[in-house]
């Protein structure tokens, strides 16, 4: 796949005073105007964030209508439904406010959707079913804000309900007593980008300083981190702050199902980054509701019992790496089919009656990092088939399945990620128009992936002083990538190697400087670059590699291009 450097022009004013202003490299500076970050106190916020950096759960539009129906449920001993969703946000979110209510005494009941039965969203039969249990109170978490029939469903019903959602909601808001939302129109709340997670954070917050429990969800930070890295929101601002103090609480939890998972994961000695939370826990956790229940996965999170903890921690990671194993093999199908047709189509649309719902999202994501074009991918079973669509920048794939809607049975998402429903029969023809969509707005240079440049440097640049000090930007995660520096003209010398064989090792010169590269599944260059020794352009992160005591300092190679002789 070819790529594209991309190096943002900075204003060097405002890198040199922060630079200045905050005693760093000027590099470092340079990574954080990059970031948005335009004066010393927002940088001093940047590096070194502060729970006081959060702002007012008051702030929140329906906050307070919503406290008071959550203490007169309480007070009267009403009985509770939190209504979440099968990822790890959905159910995060459903675990914070299960802890806190549960601490004040009240009588709380909970439901997952199954994925492959149910979908996503709020049912009109799970609303009856409430009504059966003798339900007063319904919140609906990391959903509910598009919700309008099922809304006024429970409100005939006799029930009122408190919507705890993130997504961007239609021109009519549902029927509710509060709905919180960062994304409504009419909510002043100065950060837009919280996970549900953080939405549920923010109402348990509240409620508990009404209660006299101020500082009490401190020590659910672990569960808001945990929600907030895996829904792979934007790690600025107050989720930020949530992943840098929520991962430091998740390494010292007291909670028996984290530290189960930890174990379970070989991550119980470990320092925990957000590539942990991204890559290790949150697929053992999603891998319940993708191939079983949900429920398992929160009644690890909310579990006392050391030995339940044990055996949930066990059976999610079976589910994972079975997960992995029907991903591998679907993977492949696609990968046979993509060779058969040849060349590939502006954007790939793909379907089987053998891949199964639950993998079909990671299946698309998949292909969109490995060919950069939008991607459709459908699992079909008997008369329907259940779809997920992913994207580049180029191409908003809510808008192009908004222009197919005539032939889907209900869609929902936005720019870059969605998923919808659609008749077996009308497959063919939603193929035939979303190619026409991608053929219509996008362009060959569309296809080529970015590679976000931080800054130029040579060798010479690069300490292991430097390389700390940019520790402070961690933790990483979409909206504040791990930096990329660029180096041009690179010695490549004796001799690259495999290792692992799909991966490239080998070291580079620069005036005198000598570094030790590697690339991640880079390895069949490696054949090219023992043939010809060239010289070369390098895009990479530098990290210090410690081993066997002994630290050096390295380069993970983002990209390579072959410089003419």
């Amino acid at each position: 796949m070819k790529r594209k450097w991309c190096l943002p022009q900075v204003d060097q004013d405002q890198v040199a005073e922060i630079a200045l202003a905050l005693q760093i490299h000027p590099l470092l500076a340079q990574i954080l105007v990059n970031r948005g970050v335009k004066n010393p106190p927002q940088a001093q916020a940047f590096l070194f964030p502060s729970l006081k950096d959060l702002h007012s759960p008051q702030l929140l539009q329906d906050m307070e209508p919503a406290v008071a129906r959550l203490r007169s449920a309480l007070s009267r001993q009403e009985k509770i439904l939190l209504y979440g969703d099968y990822d790890v946000d959905g159910i995060t979110g459903m675990a914070l406010m299960w802890y806190l209510l549960r601490e004040l005494g009240g009588h709380v009941i909970h439901y997952l959707p199954d994925r492959v039965r149910e979908g996503y969203g709020l049912k009109e039969e799970v609303i009856h079913w409430a009504k059966g249990e003798g339900v007063g109170l319904i919140i609906a978490v990391d959903q509910g804000i598009n919700a309008e029939r099922e809304a006024a469903l429970a409100q005939d019903l006799g029930m009122d309900m408190i919507i705890c959602d993130h997504h961007l909601p239609g021109e009519k808001l549902p029927s509710a007593v509060a709905i919180l939302n960062p994304q409504r129109l009419d909510c002043p709340y100065p950060f837009k980008s919280l996970a549900a997670a953080g939405v549920a954070f923010k109402i348990c917050q509240a409620l508990a300083e009404a209660m006299g429990r101020g500082g009490y969800m401190e020590e659910h930070l672990d569960l808001v981190a945990l929600g907030t890295i895996a829904d792979v929101v934007p790690l600025r601002g107050e989720n930020r702050v949530f992943a840098q103090f929520g991962l430091r609480q998740l390494q010292r939890s007291p909670k028996a199902g984290i530290r189960a998972l930890l174990e379970e994961a070989g991550l119980s000695h470990s320092s925990l980054g957000a590539g942990q939370v991204a890559f290790v826990l949150g697929p053992r956790l999603n891998a319940a509701g993708r191939l079983k229940e949900a429920d398992l996965a929160f009644r690890l999170l909310c579990t006392e019992s050391a030995s339940e903890a044990s055996q949930l921690a066990r059976l999610l990671e079976e589910l994972n790496r079975e997960r992995q194993a029907i991903e591998r093999a679907a993977i492949g199908e696609t990968n046979a089919m993509l060779e058969a047709k040849g060349e590939l189509p502006k954007a790939i649309c793909l379907c089987s009656e053998r891949w199964h719902v639950g993998v079909i999202g990671i299946m698309a994501s998949r292909l969109v990092e490995a060919y950069h074009r939008p991607v459709v991918i459908v699992a079909l079973g008997g008369e329907k088939g259940r779809g997920s669509a992913r994207s580049i920048p180029a191409f908003p794939v809510n808008q192009a399945l908004e222009r197919c809607a005539p032939l889907l049975e209900g869609f929902g998402g936005h720019s870059q990620a969605a998923g919808f429903t659609i008749s077996r029969e009308k497959v063919p023809a939603f193929f035939e128009r979303f190619q026409e969509e991608a053929e219509a707005l996008l362009s060959e240079e569309d296809f080529l992936s970015p590679v976000a440049l931080d800054g130029e440097v040579s060798l010479e640049d690069l300490s292991f002083k430097l390389v700390t000090e940019m520790k402070a930007l961690e933790p990483y995660g979409l909206g504040n990538p791990e930096p990329t520096l660029a180096s041009r003209g690179l010695e490549v010398m004796k001799y690259p190697r495999r290792v692992g064989e799909r991966h490239l090792k080998m070291r580079v010169r620069n005036r005198g400087k000598v570094l030790e590269a590697i690339g991640f599944g880079m390895g069949e260059l490696c054949e090219e670059l023992q043939g010809r020794l060239p010289r070369v352009d390098l895009a990479f992160s530098p990290f210090i590699n410690a081993y066997q005591g002994n630290q050096s300092l390295q380069l993970r190679i983002k990209d390579l291009v072959f410089r003419p002789f």
